[in-house]
This record gives C-alpha cells, structure tokens and sequence, in this order.
C-alpha cells in the first residue's frame, strides 16, 4: 500500500506502503477467474510487485503509486496478462508479459495522502484478447458500488499475512465496501469521497496488491469500482482504503479514449 502520513501501512518494493497486499483470509482464485487481471511485473527481479486490471485492448489501470521511484520507468515494468499460476507456464496458454510505452499517472496524484492514486499504463501494442485475456468493463456514473455497503472481489498475487510471502497463484478475498464516513470512524480520518473504504473481519487485501481491481458484477458481467491504494498493516480492524474508479472516468476518458462501460 502507499504510505500516508501517519499511518503505518504496509510497505511494498517502491519503499511506500502498498495498499492492502496478497489477499489475506482469502481463497485461490479459479483459473482465469479474472481474465482482466494483470500483474505489473519487476523485469530485472522477475516479481510482480502491483496489480492491474486490463479496460481495453492496450490499457491497464492502475494504482499511481505503484509507478513511482525505480518503477517510474517503462523499462523496468512489464504487464503479465492471462497467468494464474506464476510459477508454470502450462496451465496458462495465453499468458502474455506485455512491454509497456507509456505511464499516465494522475497529474494530481498526491504521494502524502493517496489521493487520485489512478494511473493508466499503456502497451506498446495492443494486446490479442482471447478466453484468458479480456478487459473488464468501467461502471456507469450510476453504477452500484457508490452506495454502500456492497460486496466486491479483490484478486492478487500479494502477500497472505503482512510481511509475509507473496502467493505463486492467484488469490482472491470477497470485501464489503462501507460509508465514508464510517470508514473515517474507524481511523481512515483522511478517506475523500474519491475513495471508497473496504473491510471485513479477517480478510484483506496486503501487500503487492496495490493497483489491483475491487470487482462488482452487474447482470452477470464484471466492472471495476475500485483499485486497491492503502490500508494499515492488513486485515486489522481499520478498513483498507482503495480510489473509487468512477470518480476518474472523465480523466480515463480524456487519456485513454472512450472504453467500454457496465450498463
């Protein structure tokens, strides 16, 4: 998670607090359960150090701070596409490691307090999309998830405990979002309504799942409303706060293009 000031928050490979990390009090994810996932992978350390979730054929949402220090650099990120299993290639035969082009965080992402922690990564091809690879849809200004509680699903290959070991395959932990307000009075004082606060007893996302997708699923189809930014330590009794995708849509818009939305 990213380091808010303040807090003691899980430390991810950035040298900032990843938001809630590798799903704790979670379960293995069915193979390609998310084909929308993505891993932002370190090519020199050959990890995936933040998630993703792929909206088009060549863009990947993420979080801000997951691209800041030795990661601000294409060069050094590659996006994982279609894998469930890091470990072996057999079980994932569409897996793809994408090279990216270009990074867009948010030009008002602020590293103090998380906010507008929302960036965009784009491929430097677009991406063949298949049965494993396919991106997930926006929610609609008037999509569920902005009135709260909800369940959402948090998938990641981060850590199960906090200082923990990441996970080789593809977990998944079902959260319930809460009120702001709420949130704020159980000690995330700084949550903005550009945020959205998950909790529930036992189970969280940790660290190395900074940047992955809360999924809602409208009508049988998946959409994405939010990315995991930051939370203290994981699944302690302080919610995990995460940016609230809707409230970017105009700027994912104006970036990336008109993309697809749950309706």
């Amino acid at each position: 998670m990213a380091t808010v000031a303040g807090a003691v928050l899980a430390v991810s490979p950035l040298g900032v607090a990843p938001p809630a990390g590798a799903v704790v009090g979670g379960q293995e994810a069915r193979p390609h359960q998310y084909p929308f996932m993505a891993g932002l992978v370190d090519v020199l350390e050959r990890r995936v150090m933040c998630g993703g979730a792929l909206i088009g054929d060549r863009y990947v949402l993420t979080a801000a701070h997951c691209l800041t220090g030795s990661y601000s650099s294409p060069s050094r990120v590659g996006v994982l596409l279609g894998d469930h299993d890091l470990t072996t290639g057999s079980d994932s035969p569409h897996a793809v490691l994408a090279p990216p082009a270009r990074f867009f965080p948010h030009p008002e992402y602020d590293p103090e307090t998380q906010r507008n922690d929302i960036a965009l990564v784009e491929l430097a091809a677009p991406v063949a999309l298949n049965r494993d690879v396919r991106p997930i849809g926006l929610p609609t200004p008037a999509a569920p998830g902005g009135s709260e509680p909800a369940r959402v699903e948090a998938p990641g290959w981060g850590t199960t405990s906090f200082g923990g070991r990441t996970s080789d395959v593809l977990r998944t932990v079902a959260l319930t979002t809460m009120s702001n307000s709420a949130c704020a009075s159980r000690g995330m004082a700084q949550v903005v309504p550009s945020q959205i606060c998950t909790y529930a007893p036992g189970r969280d996302t940790c660290q190395y799942d900074s940047g992955g997708p809360l999924v809602r699923t409208l009508r049988g189809r998946p959409y994405v409303v939010g990315l995991v930014s930051y939370g203290k330590e994981c699944a302690t009794d302080t919610p995990a706060v995460n940016t609230r995708v809707r409230s970017y849509l105009s700027w994912i818009e104006r970036t990336a293009g008109r993309l697809p939305r749950a309706s």
